[in-house]
């Protein structure tokens, strides 16, 4: 099941801009719109989402972040080949790697993948492309559903004995 877009959307089109396939269409003001064709699940547009009017892949609510929160591409520059590989690099919609030639030589590759972060969605694109587990984004999707609103303490509380309790 793709993400979609409940009534309480406000069509700010902050969705529109930061999916990575186009998926979202709408006007400003009015209820947008997911194509579940075009939706990879990465959870880019949930978010950026003031009114949180986004569901996920399997119904839950995404949750609006900070900036400095939102996820991010990481690159492991010793399992990065770069030159010649370059997958990453070429997925990304919205140019946010390069290769970093200047570095000193890895293996017998030049270079590695580096992130430019103001560009960066954290769609995933790059590190499902990726054969060598040289790029992955932090924080996981599994981490940022567990992320908790101020004041919820008492979850968060909930949260702990349950995880000591099963020892998960």
């Amino acid at each position: 099941m793709a993400y979609s877009i409940i009534e309480t959307c406000i069509g700010c089109t902050a969705c529109t801009k930061r999916c990575p396939t186009n998926a979202i269409t709408g006007d400003r003001d009015q209820l947008h719109v997911i194509d579940p064709n075009l939706c990879i699940d990465c959870g880019a547009c949930g978010v950026v989402c003031p009114p949180e009017a986004i569901l996920d892949d399997v119904g839950d609510v995404c949750r609006t972040f900070p900036r400095k929160e939102w996820p991010l591409a990481v690159v492991v520059e010793d399992n990065c080949i770069g030159s010649g590989c370059e997958l990453c690099i070429n997925v990304c919609p919205f140019e946010a790697l390069t290769l970093n030639i200047s570095g000193e030589k890895v293996g017998d590759f030049f270079g590695v993948a580096e992130v430019i972060e103001k560009k960066c969605t954290g769609c995933r694109l790059c590190e499902q492309s990726c054969g060598w587990a040289s790029i992955y984004i932090w924080p996981p999707r599994e981490m940022l559903k567990k992320r908790l609103y101020p004041g919820d303490e008492d979850a968060e509380k909930k949260e702990r004995l349950a995880t000591r309790a099963t020892g998960r």
